[in-house]
């Protein structure tokens, strides 16, 4: 039977490293990492051999068998399994990672069994800093007397993903899961998500945007959603000015009670596979987003969490639905964003803390959290903080150095948590 009652696996506290491969509770097991082992290393094993060292298809191979080697074998400890993954986000150092990463990830062994909801980009780098690929994403731990039942909706069209190392949507328990892409697997970029370069009206991201909630609305239909039942979602940018015209846009149809949100900085997506590409002359999208939305069938409300970054564009502070409260990524307030590091971890670590209680949860009963770095000199010091914060049992830690600034310019670092709420 599904329970609230947090447990974790896979504990990495050594050398500096601090966090779980994963963490549970509420009928949702989450998970984060890289190939590390327990002294918080590359794991010798994720280190191809002489002669293929320096290859990165060997490197990114050896990261993904040893990640998903140890999620088989983690995601048992809490009830559930490799096959139970419902959302994957999948993050590789550049693009020439990104085939050998699939040949072990989307294997039979693995995702292949899964078949979940995913999103691949290519964000910066990692820690350690010789990890090529990371991963974040959740699984249910099954029980159908509770409703966590992993379940595929036939496809609004009717025509079943021509990808099928994916789905389009996945739900289970009170949520629905959907990733957003404008990509096409014979054209590349779909020119119905183009904008013609002759002219100036419109934007790229404009045209990615309408042809993106058109999609969102069919799926969202397909199970008696709405575009206000949208609780969470992560959106990856190639260029951060975008999130100006994604604001607009997904207010003008979602209504007042925003959702949460993490924006990533990103370099590229899964197309085209040219390293550095940008823009629609060239092929490449400017977005990817991936959704976590209420099924409205479950009978369970959504409700909005009050918080310190409330009001940051087109955001709430929290969202709790269900066993779960999640806020949206937070920076150190204005007072604190020149100083030290150290100090923007605890400004950052006190408001989600707020957040958190104010939704039914706390830090020590976090799941996940996800932090977005500037520089990768950084990365001891968030695991410091983190330890000061929940010295016990940590959760699912994700860190990823991005290659841009965040939407505070004058921001080092960004943190979003999911918290796991009592009854």
């Amino acid at each position: 039977m599904s329970t609230t009652r947090r447990t974790v696996a896979g504990v990495v506290d050594a050398d500096g490293a601090y966090g779980s491969m994963v963490a549970a509770g509420g009928g949702f097991a989450f998970f984060s990492g890289t190939a590390v082992d327990e002294t918080g290393r590359l794991a010798e094993a994720a280190r191809p051999a002489p002669p293929y060292a320096g290859s990165a298809v060997a490197q990114a191979q050896a990261q993904a068998r040893d990640i998903f080697g140890r999620l088989d074998e983690l995601l048992p400890v809490v009830g559930s399994s490799v096959a139970d993954i419902v959302q994957i986000e999948q993050y590789v150092k550049l693009k020439v990672h990104a085939d050998g990463y699939f040949k072990i990830a989307t294997s039979k062994s693995y995702l292949g069994k899964a078949v979940p909801v995913a999103a691949t980009a290519q964000v910066g780098s990692y820690d350690p800093v010789e990890a090529v690929v990371s991963v974040t994403g959740l699984a249910i731990v099954p029980d159908a007397a509770s409703g966590f039942v992993k379940a595929e909706p036939e496809s609004p069209t009717g025509v079943a993903s021509p990808n099928r190392k994916f789905s389009e949507l996945i739900t289970a328990g009170p949520y629905g899961f959907t990733t957003i892409f404008p990509s096409d697997r014979k054209s590349g970029l779909p020119e119905a998500a183009r904008t013609p370069a002759w002219i100036w009206s419109g934007s790229e991201i404009g045209a990615e945007i309408k042809w993106g909630l058109e999609e969102l609305a069919g799926r969202l239909a397909s199970v008696g959603a709405t575009f206000e039942d949208i609780v969470d979602y992560t959106l990856f940018l190639t260029d951060s000015g975008d999130l100006f015209e994604f604001d607009q846009a997904l207010r003008a149809v979602a209504g007042s009670a925003a959702p949460t949100r993490t924006v990533i900085p990103s370099r590229g997506y899964a197309l085209p596979r040219r390293e550095g590409a940008f823009g629609h002359e060239e092929g490449a999208p400017r977005m990817e987003v991936q959704f976590r939305f209420r099924r409205p069938d479950s009978g369970t409300a959504k409700a909005v969490v009050d918080g310190p970054a409330s009001g940051f564009g087109y955001q709430s502070a929290g969202m709790r639905l269900g066993p779960l409260v999640w806020t949206s990524s937070q920076v150190a307030e204005p007072a604190h964003l020149h100083g030290p590091i150290e100090g923007q971890l605890q400004d950052i670590l006190a408001a989600l803390q707020a957040t958190l209680v104010t939704g039914g949860s706390d830090l020590s009963r976090t799941l996940r959290l996800r932090v977005l770095l500037r520089d990768g000199a950084d990365v001891q010091a968030v695991h410091a903080a983190i330890r000061r914060a929940i010295p016990e049992d940590p959760p699912a830690v994700s860190i990823i150095v991005i290659p841009s600034a965040l939407p505070v310019a004058e921001a080092a670092v960004a943190v979003d948590a999911v918290g796991l709420v009592d009854g």
